[in-house]
């Protein structure tokens, strides 16, 4: 039996601590470090960036953390996967390339780009080849969406990690790799797993999932005890330990904050599941209901037992298109008789809202500090009297033009009764809303590539 392979989860989202990756390079004895950047609204945000600068795309943020740890991790042959490629894996692979020349390691770092999983230019052809891309939670139908598409990208599976590492790269950037396949690639690759071993591949799969976002999984997202977790300012990110048997055991960065016990686990584990039985993946059908979660020493958890099926014939894509506008308004009212200043200022205000007769489609008015986030279930949770409240205003338009004269009239609220203070600087501004439309596609019209630099 091979030994087992340390793997990192040195970042779970875009804009996370940028310092914990090069800790892990550095303290944390590990074999890869991933990072996973993408989420669903992650990506629009990187479409609507590269109509601004058709050279960015990418999660700017793999910059200064590669400068931080590039060295150490070439250093120590620690190998780096991540999805910081966004919408132009290539770009974000050419500024790796650049900043491995600046740091004096351009012969010692191979960078992949993966590519593939943006499938905006290929939509209408697959439309054309009679494949279904309604909204399978809606059941619209494509034709619905076109004109306003702003992004379209496949989920795709380990494939690509592997070939990548296979050709001798030791940083991979990627696209829409779907978060735990990243960490699969890795597993696949050093310990030989065919691409039909269900079990296997699932218990991959389960690591993978165990550190996709970063601290949650050391006590950052701890619901049952987080008042005992300790040093939350320097919280530990998470190391999983995989053997060739699928075995896996779960620590995090030497000598740091944070938890790892069966609660963390166990609370991940079930983070963005859906059906415990089928976590669908593109790589793998997992069983969540066959583990095993044992506490095996200080921020130690082994998970054993994971079992898996064939993998789903189908595709994820996730895709954005344009859905209006929207804006919000934060008001400060504080003063004796807060609440009752705060609903007088939102009835003048829905008054000369409707005077103006805006094409607003929806408009939302919540009283902060009054129990507005439990209302629906405990309506008057707050029976006190506060001293201060916030009204927040928030609308929806098919046009910005409206919104932003909503906003004017939100700016004279001040006729109405004293002690506003306007919580954000300036007027509400309108912003694009990009709406989210999900759609599967056969796996085997969804080639990747991997390029190397």
């Amino acid at each position: 039996m091979s030994r087992g392979i340390r793997i990192g989860g040195g970042l779970g989202y875009w804009g996370d601590d940028t310092n914990a990756p090069g800790r892990l390079v550095r303290e944390a004895g590990i074999d890869y470090l991933v990072m996973d950047f993408l989420a669903e609204v992650t990506m629009s945000i990187m479409r609507k960036g590269m109509r601004r600068d058709p050279d960015g795309g990418y999660a700017g943020d793999i910059i200064p953390i590669l400068r931080d740890c590039l060295a150490d991790a070439v250093e120590r042959n620690v190998r780096i996967i991540c999805n910081a490629g966004g919408m132009n894996p290539t770009g974000c692979a050419q500024a790796v390339r650049e900043l491995a020349r600046e740091l004096g390691l351009d012969d010692r770092v191979v960078v992949a780009a993966v590519t593939g999983d943006d499938l905006m230019p290929r939509l209408a052809e697959l439309a054309d080849q009679g494949v279904d891309l309604s909204n399978t939670e809606t059941n619209e139908p494509y034709s619905a969406l076109v004109d306003g598409l702003a992004s379209a990208n496949a989920y795709v599976g380990a494939e690509s990690v592997v070939e990548a590492l296979e050709r001798g790269a030791n940083v991979i950037v990627t696209g829409r790799v779907a978060d735990p396949s990243l960490t699969l690639g890795a597993l696949r690759f050093e310990h030989g797993w065919k691409s039909d071993e269900w079990d296997l591949l699932a218990a991959g799969t389960v690591a993978g999932h165990l550190i996709e976002c970063g601290a949650h999984v050391t006590g950052g997202n701890h619901q049952a005890a987080w008042q005992d977790v300790p040093d939350m300012g320097d919280i530990g990110f998470p190391v999983v330990e995989v053997e060739a048997d699928g075995r896996i055991v779960l620590g995090k960065t030497p000598n740091s904050g944070g938890l790892v016990d069966e609660q963390t686990t166990i609370g991940q584990l079930l983070y963005e599941i859906g059906d415990p039985t089928a976590y669908l993946t593109p790589d793998v059908s997992a069983d969540w209901t066959t583990m095993s979660v044992r506490q095996i020493g200080q921020d130690l958890v082994e998970i054993t037992g994971v079992t898996g099926r064939p993998r789903p014939a189908t595709l994820k894509i996730s895709a954005a298109y344009a859905d209006g506008y929207s804006m919000s308004s934060l008001m400060l009212y504080s003063a004796p008789d807060a609440p009752g200043r705060a609903r007088k200022a939102k009835e003048i205000l829905e008054f000369r809202l409707a005077r103006l007769g805006l094409g607003i489609e929806e408009m939302r008015w919540d009283f902060i500090g009054l129990g507005a986030v439990h209302e629906r279930r405990t309506p008057q949770t707050y029976t006190g009297e506060p001293n201060e409240v916030v009204l927040r205003f928030a609308a929806r338009s098919q046009s910005r033009t409206d919104l932003q004269r909503a906003a004017v009239e939100l700016s004279t609220v001040f006729h109405g009764p004293p002690g506003k203070t306007t919580l954000v600087p300036g007027r509400a501004r309108a912003s694009e809303v990009l709406s989210y439309w999900p759609m599967l596609v056969p796996r085997e019209l969804v080639p990747t590539s991997v390029e190397l630099f």
